[in-house]
């Protein structure tokens, strides 16, 4: 892995992030409705649609899963970090704030943040790449 494709992996996270917040509040609607459904269908022994929802519903859940695992695998390797480079990557990729949100937290400048990140960056992609090898 290198500098551009640790970035591309970590920005993806902002995107899954918003896809698991918006997921979980869909099936919660979904589940009222189709809970509702599901009685019906059971009632009238409609086991093909019963097996189709459950089968949905699984196959949401392991997705859900998948991603949470990512972001579990990136809070594990930003706190192996040292600081700053810890609290920094912290803001900007699990919490997604922007450099100066993350330079009127620290008491750092901006330009401090970008130099921090960058740094960080580098430090947290030979944390990707040890463990890359050490599962080969």
């Amino acid at each position: 892995m290198n500098k551009t494709e640790l970035k591309k992996y970590l920005d993806d996270y902002w995107f899954d992030n918003q896809y698991i917040t918006q997921k979980i509040k869909e099936l919660e609607d979904t589940k009222k409705r189709n809970d509702k459904i599901l009685d019906l269908s059971l009632l009238s022994n409609n086991i093909h649609a019963s097996t189709l929802y459950q089968e949905s519903q699984q196959q949401e859940e392991n997705r859900l899963k998948e991603l949470l695992s990512k972001k579990q695998q990136i809070e594990e390797n930003i706190g192996k970090l040292s600081q700053p480079y810890k609290t920094i990557m912290y803001f900007r990729y699990i919490c997604f704030l922007n450099f100066d949100q993350i330079a009127d937290k620290t008491n750092y400048s901006t330009k401090r943040i970008y130099q921090l990140h960058s740094e960080g960056l580098l430090k947290l992609l030979d944390i990707y790449n040890e463990a890359i090898v050490a599962n080969k």
